[in-house]
């Protein structure tokens, strides 16, 4: 019977050595897997932010072009860009470089002056 007692002790610290082994292990895939998720997650987020924020600036070139706002003031994250022809034809065929409402409003204004 002490033979079996013995065995049964040695088993026991081979095994809690093998459980904590296990743990050690498991815990580090699960770190490695939660950073890996966590990573995607981040990328995902940063992703969507600038595709909301390249959206948004492609709105507001194109809300400009389609108001025909003259002169055509356009950039694109900052950067300066050329307006479409047709708004440069556009501008040019209404006069002053003004947008459409606001030149009637100062012509009504010039012509205040001179009276």
């Amino acid at each position: 019977m002490g033979m079996v007692q013995a065995i049964s002790a040695s088993d026991i610290t081979k095994i809690g050595i093998g459980v904590i082994v296990a743990i050690v292990v498991i815990g580090v895939l699960l770190g490695m897997l939660i950073t890996a998720i966590i990573g995607r997650v981040l990328i995902a987020i940063v992703v969507i932010g600038l595709g909301a924020f390249v959206w948004q600036q492609r709105s507001t070139v194109q809300d400009a072009i389609d108001s025909h706002v003259c002169p055509p003031r356009l950039s694109f994250f900052s950067v300066h860009i050329d307006a479409p022809d047709a708004l440069k034809h556009y501008c040019r065929s209404h006069g002053t470089g003004s947008h459409p409402h606001r030149a009637g409003h100062h012509s009504h204004h010039a012509h205040h002056h001179r009276s």
